[in-house]
């Protein structure tokens, strides 16, 4: 055998070799953090007809989460943007903090929404959480959530991951 051939060999077992004690390790149950959650649920929300929450754009909010996740929020809204397409399309970037309240502490949430100001205010948005109280002590993690909010009221869909260390 020439000793190309049986470099290529030796390599080829090498990676097998690795590939068979490496995916044991990465893909079974041990690995997977054990310490972060599925959730998802339905999202209720109401905003505040006067605002009392410092809002520097006027913009209050709670909301409800009924699911695997059971939690109450308050939502600050902290910046309205519109887009160089939002007089054709009536779309705003909306960001802000929310602070959910849970039997078992509070997490918290910095929020970015792209809201529809027309028709039914369809919203999609993305909530980084980056921390929180008692079982949610430095809390990390991503939900997501869709669904209408107009005159002052809404509800949709959120899921995603909560990790605690």
């Amino acid at each position: 055998m020439s000793r190309i051939a049986t470099s290529y060999r030796t390599g080829m077992l090498l990676l097998l070799t690795s590939a068979l004690i490496l995916v044991p390790l990465t893909s079974s149950p041990a690995a997977a953090d054990p310490n972060c959650r599925k959730v998802h649920g339905r999202l209720f929300l109401e905003a505040e007809a006067v605002p009392t929450c410092g809002s520097p754009v006027g913009l209050c909010a709670t909301a409800t989460i009924r699911g695997s996740l059971k939690a109450v929020g308050s939502f600050v809204g902290t910046s309205i943007l519109p887009t160089a397409d939002t007089p054709a399309t009536g779309v705003v970037v909306v960001t802000g903090d929310n602070s959910y309240q849970t039997d078992g502490g509070q997490f918290f949430t910095k929020d970015a929404i792209v809201l529809s100001t027309v028709g039914d205010g369809d919203f999609a948005e993305v909530d980084v959480v980056v921390g929180g109280t008692g079982q949610w002590t430095g809390a990390t993690g991503t939900l997501t959530a869709t669904g209408t909010f107009a005159n002052g009221a809404g509800e949709g869909f959120i899921e995603g991951q909560i990790c605690v260390p």
